[in-house]
């Protein structure tokens, strides 16, 4: 299965409908981002999609999220691939949701309503 109808699959079937009049969707330029259907889909509900200009890594709270995990993993100092596998699963349990909340503050985003 292509990587876009899978992210199309997440859109429509997870994303769309926690969407509400008015929403916005921010996406950076990935290809698999790019499809009519996706922006149709997020449209259809009410919501827009607006699309960053091209690596604005300052707009995009994703960056902050792989420098905590990448920082916890490298803390945590794996020497094989099990080990690999497991420090990855705990870096992302350092990542908490007042973590989430502050990289869309700091990046922009209207987060009052969270």
């Amino acid at each position: 299965m292509r990587l876009s109808l899978t992210f199309e699959a997440f859109v429509i079937r997870d994303l769309v409908p926690k969407l509400w009049v008015g929403a916005c969707v921010v996406m950076d330029n990935a290809k698999i981002h790019l499809g009519e259907t996706i922006r149709k889909e997020i449209e259809k509900v009410g919501a827009s999609l607006v699309y960053l200009s091209p690596y604005s890594p300052d707009f995009s709270p994703i960056e902050n999220f792989w420098s905590k995990v990448k920082n916890q993993i490298r803390k945590l100092k794996p020497r094989n691939y099990h080990d690999l596998v497991e420090a990855i699963g705990k870096a992302m349990e350092q990542v908490t949701q007042l973590d989430m909340h502050n990289w869309f503050t700091h990046c922009c985003y209207c987060t009052s309503s969270f």
